[in-house]
């Protein structure tokens, strides 16, 4: 989680927006990370650098929201699989899907009280249909979802909707089981 934490402030530490900026994706798609109090807001490429930057660990993306009620079910587990994931090989980077202009606090609130352990990421969308095409074309956009990349940042797996303690383990196993293979012998 270390690893991923330090590829992510890296990703994240990019040339500053300019003043004003919210951190958008100005001219030439420039980095596009922007920082709240507690929180870092993330656009498209940002993720895909994050996502890029895993060190050769398996990624589990979690995207979710203060508004869902299901979401909020699913954070105590999700957080539970944060602990393992240092010793199993994968990391999990968690993004919100709430407004970050206006629930950044509110992000950082509930993840502080029932996920410490997840990214403080929330996503600056953008367009809609781009942002959610790039992660899975069969998702349309509900949430929870989660999405299983491998160490080379394939697609494993994804789950739209609530997810059970084995639904999450088969989903992490079929990224790390690629990833295992993936990785030469010593």
């Amino acid at each position: 989680m270390i690893a991923f934490a330090v590829a992510l402030a890296a990703v994240l530490a990019g040339p500053p927006a300019p003043a004003g900026s919210a951190g958008g994706t100005g001219g030439g798609g420039a980095a596009a990370a922007a920082t709240g109090p507690g929180y870092v807001v993330m656009d498209l490429p940002a993720i895909k650098r994050a996502l890029k930057g895993s060190h050769g660990h398996a990624v589990l993306v979690h995207f979710w929201a203060t508004w869902c009620g299901p979401c909020l079910e699913e954070l105590p587990e999700i957080e539970k699989l944060a602990h393992e994931a240092k010793g199993r090989g994968f990391e999990i980077l968690s993004i919100s899907l709430d407004d970050p202009e206006r629930a950044g606090a509110r992000v950082t609130k509930v993840l502080t009280q029932v996920a410490p352990s997840l990214t403080r990421s929330i996503a600056r969308v953008g367009d809609a249909d781009t942002f959610i095409g790039s992660f899975d074309g069969r998702w349309e956009g509900s949430i929870p979802a989660l999405f299983a990349y491998d160490a080379e940042g394939q697609l494993r797996g994804s789950i739209i909707g609530e997810a059970t303690r084995r639904d999450l383990d088969d989903l992490v196993g079929r990224a790390l089981k690629v990833t295992a293979r993936r990785r030469p012998a010593h």
